[in-house]
């Protein structure tokens, strides 16, 4: 009798054993996949691939001439997108420089993401092979890689850690920036010990009042951006701002203790929200810190989460059915 249930005890100890080994085997496994996947494509077949072998070749020279106008243009151009294609550029071929801008960031933000999500494990998958995701590995490398060290920082223990990465994120692509001033916003509405909807809307103002200055700002510095983006139409149809702001009533509606808990993700949505019709480059910013939305919209109550994670869903069927037939998913050159 005994031994009949100590076999039983050991038998039901094994289930979870490997249930448990399963979960932290997987986003290991999950993450190699997908880098290895992505960085496996071709290398030359991508839209805009051409600019980033400019990079691997030349960036010495870019950076020469940034640094020759003045510290400031220099600091505003991204010197550590810069200096890294210089320093992998004198070891590895330039395609390899690519695949490497491809793999380390993909594996870094799949692996770092469903590591703390392990509960939600279907959901961050999607979220990963959504195409506002899974884009920053195809076309924008440079945000792709960006993306990486912010969330190497954002996820790491030590304070000072955290800081020195998500501000180097911000050297690598410029999108960061904001997001690191939408954080230090955030925190600086917490000193006013308010209700979270009121701190909510003073922080609204005050990206509204941003997204009015972002083109005098970066023309002021001499950024690349400023130029890229001076002459640019607001090229939008206004369903992504229908689309997100339903969710954001939908956070809105979560009750103070969520907003508190999650108020970083919610000012990101709110400010892109705020910026959307001011500037062509509120989707680019959004999409920096599209992982803390959704992140929060995991953590939403009840039938609010359904809503959420169903709407993104139908959200990345829809993003895909509209790029069937196109070369490479609409990623390819024509």
């Amino acid at each position: 009798m005994t031994a009949s249930l100590n076999a039983t005890k050991a038998r039901t100890n094994e289930v979870p054993i490997s249930k448990n080994w399963i979960r932290r085997a997987f986003p290991l496994v999950f993450a190699l996949c997908y880098a290895g996947a992505l960085a496996y494509l071709p290398v030359d077949a991508f839209t805009d691939r051409d600019n980033y072998f400019v990079y691997a070749n030349y960036s010495d020279l870019i950076l020469a001439r940034y640094t020759n106008i003045g510290l400031i243009s220099f600091l505003a151009n991204e010197p550590l997108w810069l200096l890294l294609n210089i320093i992998l550029s004198q070891y590895i071929y330039p395609e390899n420089v690519l695949r490497v801008f491809i793999f380390v960031p993909a594996f870094v933000i799949s692996w770092q993401l469903l590591k703390r999500n392990p509960g939600h494990a279907i959901w961050m998958v999607l979220f990963l092979i959504s195409p506002q995701v899974v884009k920053n590995h195809i076309i924008h490398l440079r945000q792709g890689l960006a993306l990486g060290v912010f969330v190497l920082g954002y996820f790491a223990g030590p304070k000072w850690l955290r800081i020195c990465l998500m501000f180097a994120s911000g050297f690598i692509h410029s999108s960061f920036f904001f997001i690191l001033v939408i954080g230090v916003a955030v925190w600086a509405s917490d000193t006013l010990r308010s209700e979270p909807r009121l701190r909510a809307a003073v922080l609204i103002m005050c990206f509204v009042t941003i997204g009015v200055l972002i083109g005098v700002v970066s023309g002021g510095l001499g950024a690349r951006q400023a130029l890229l983006y001076a002459d640019a139409d607001l090229e939008i149809s206004g369903l992504g701002f229908l689309f997100w702001l339903t969710m954001f009533v939908l956070f809105a509606s979560a009750g103070s203790t969520f907003l508190k808990d999650n108020m970083f993700a919610f000012s990101n949505l709110a400010f892109y929200l705020a910026i959307y019709f001011l500037t062509p480059v509120a989707g680019r910013i959004f999409e920096s810190g599209l992982f803390l939305v959704f992140q929060a919209g995991l953590a939403l109550p009840g039938w609010r989460k359904r809503c959420f994670l169903a709407a993104f869903a139908v959200l990345t069927a829809a993003q895909y059915a509209a790029r069937v037939g196109e070369p490479l998913l609409g990623w390819g050159i024509l």
